[in-house]
């Protein structure tokens, strides 16, 4: 029986816990501030814990963890991650990343700086604290660019831009504000904005074995207030011709990122020159269900994690001979508020549960509580999960969510 710590399982971390709680793991929860957004304690189960701790000073938290006797210490969403890391470091736990490149996993431009210097192609950037540093190179750039903190999650505070004023307007937006991370945005990262198809690379690694779980192309909407926010993740199989560059390219990048245990979701644009990252991040990947894994892949990043916890024989097999293969389609269709409303879904599930492909539908507000105008991850007011054999089953229920959507489905009305 493994004793393992979870650092925020909130996100998808809530499933790979509830999975190791059920292989029979003793477990404990530790968030890492008092002051994480409410938003990632949507469906969030305590039961599963045998104790809880808030974080705030290390020695506290390392005697917390060192009377329950943690073998394992791992992070279920992005906010636990650096906290994770710094924990591991400190009990130097085997089942943990290479600590020397801590930031370079968390902070956005010495990740791209991290890969350029081991060889791999890496995005033009920038980051800066002033606007008037963005200046000179702004001017050697052609438009669109795109600007994003450099500590967040979720499509928070990212933007795509077309203009300088555009690019102004957007760095004041970012600038100096508290992300969803409750982290101050103290310098701004400008990046060139990379042409091509982006997709989802899921890994998960034992000791730098890397199992490949899950491989999606994205599809993203620019709203006219120019914030980017996800409209489809469409999963492909692995016999895509894009899906053994992809991968090959995103083992160079844990390689170079220290990456050698636990899950990790990547976002890769395939340009006309290759793969380029956009981002990765050494946590699971926060849309994933491990319902829909079961019918897709027949696997997913979330079982997996924990099977590399507590069978890590098992693991290292899939790893030799790689497990992954395309059961059925799927899209996983991300809401997009029009407009700040009272939230009435019931109506809007009932002609849900009337397509051909849905599977289900997970809503991030209440029933009569306010849903905002979307504008980030965090204000998009629910998931749906759509699986079929036939993928134009899937494009037409998804024309009809959006249809549903434009006229007001999930709003309540005078």
């Amino acid at each position: 029986m493994k004793k393992v710590a979870v650092v925020d399982g909130f996100s998808s971390g809530k499933f790979i816990a509830k999975e190791l709680h059920h292989r029979g793991c003793e477990l404990v929860h530790i968030s890492s501030s008092a002051q994480l957004d409410d938003y990632y304690y949507n469906g969030f189960d305590f039961s599963i814990y045998e104790n809880a701790l808030v974080h705030d000073v290390m020695d506290q938290t390392l005697a917390f963890i060192k009377k329950f006797g943690a073998e394992v210490i791992i992070a279920g969403a992005e906010s636990g991650v650096m906290l994770a890391d710094q924990l591991n470091h400190a009990l130097a736990l085997p089942y943990q990343n290479d600590f020397a490149k801590t930031s370079a996993r968390r902070n956005k431009f010495d990740m791209i700086e991290t890969l350029r210097a081991g060889g791999l192609k890496a995005a033009q950037q920038i980051a800066v604290s002033t606007w008037q540093d963005a200046q000179a190179w702004l001017d050697a750039q052609h438009y669109p660019v795109v600007l994003k903190p450099l500590e967040s999650a979720g499509s928070d505070g990212v933007f795509i831009c077309n203009s300088r004023e555009e690019t102004q307007r957007a760095f004041e937006q970012i600038s100096k504000k508290k992300n969803k991370l409750n982290i101050i945005n103290e310098a701004v990262l400008f990046q060139e904005y990379l042409k091509g198809t982006e997709y989802v690379v899921n890994f998960v690694s034992l000791a730098g074995n890397i199992l490949v779980t899950e491989m999606v192309k994205y599809h993203k909407k620019k709203l006219d207030s120019g914030n980017i926010v996800y409209d489809i993740d469409e999963i492909i199989d692995a016999s895509y011709p894009e899906f053994n560059a992809l991968a090959d390219y995103t083992r160079g990048v844990c390689a170079c990122l220290g990456i050698k245990n636990g899950p990790s979701h990547a976002e890769v644009m395939l340009t006309a020159d290759g793969p380029c990252l956009v981002e990765i991040a050494a946590r699971s990947d926060g849309i994933l269900r491990p319902d829909v894994a079961c019918v897709t892949t027949g696997l997913g990043q979330l079982l997996a994690t924990a099977i590399a916890i507590t069978d890590p024989e098992k693991f290292m097999a899939l790893t030799v001979a790689p497990y992954y293969r395309l059961k059925n389609h799927s899209f996983n269709v991300c809401l997009i508020s029009p407009e700040q409303a009272v939230f009435a879904p019931d109506g809007f599930v009932s002609q849900l549960q009337t397509l051909g492909s849905f599977k289900k539908v997970e809503m991030y507000v209440a029933d009569g509580n306010n849903v905002e105008q979307t504008k980030d991850v965090f204000s998009q007011p629910g998931t749906v999960y759509l699986v079929s054999h036939q993928k134009e089953q899937l494009w037409q229920d998804y024309a009809t969510i959006r249809g549903l959507e434009s006229a007001g489905a999930y709003y309540q009305h005078a």
